[in-house]
């Protein structure tokens, strides 16, 4: 990593408008949690322009903790329908689909692609197939080299894997994302991906 992790703020403004929807005893938890020069750092930044991820976590830290992990991992993998869609990613995703397929090997080798538009100094995420049969699938989606930041409470692990599962079920296949535990004093973070 050479420079300051950082997050395209249309990923910001995507969350920031999902957090903005949910029920008003929720919001309220949320936004209290959220320090003004950061809510306005998020709403002010060019669409394409970089936010530093301390301030993006602030976001998605205060939504990890009103929402819980089953909830958390939920919103977000919702809210990944509509980041693939944005338009900087849109068209990643149908050259794509285009290119490899509708299926999931397709979907998470382009998730790799797609990592690089979306943050920079963040680390390096792989793809890495273990089986794949015509009627089941297993791969390792790793995380390596990102910043100890988001590491931090687990929020970035669960919405990594919050993504994994949208694309499972974008292609309508019954599946599990297992985060493994991290190993101690490692930078490595391994998604395990299975589907039927």
């Amino acid at each position: 990593m050479s420079g300051t992790p950082a997050i395209r703020s249309f990923v910001c403004k995507t969350i920031l408008d999902a957090a903005r929807s949910l029920p008003e005893d929720k919001q309220r938890r949320i936004f209290m949690d959220i320090p003004p020069a950061t809510l306005a750092l998020l709403e002010s930044t060019p669409r394409l322009g970089w936010v530093p991820m301390p301030e993006s976590m602030w976001l998605t830290d205060a939504l990890h903790l009103t929402l819980g992990n089953p909830g958390f991992r939920h919103f977000f993998s919702l809210l990944a329908e509509h980041l693939v869609s944005a338009p900087m990613l849109q068209s990643l995703f149908d050259g794509a689909v285009r290119l490899l397929g509708l299926t999931p090997q397709a979907m998470l080798k382009w998730s790799t692609y797609a990592w690089e538009q979306a943050f920079r100094d963040c680390g390096r995420l792989t793809y890495r197939p273990i089986r794949d049969t015509p009627s089941q699938g297993r791969v390792e989606m790793i995380l390596e080299d990102f910043p100890p930041l988001l590491h931090r409470g687990g929020t970035f692990a669960e919405a990594l894997a919050a993504t994994f599962e949208m694309f499972l079920r974008r292609v309508s296949k019954t599946g599990r994302v297992e985060l493994r535990p991290m190993q101690p004093h490692t930078n490595r973070l391994v998604c395990d991906v299975s589907w039927d």
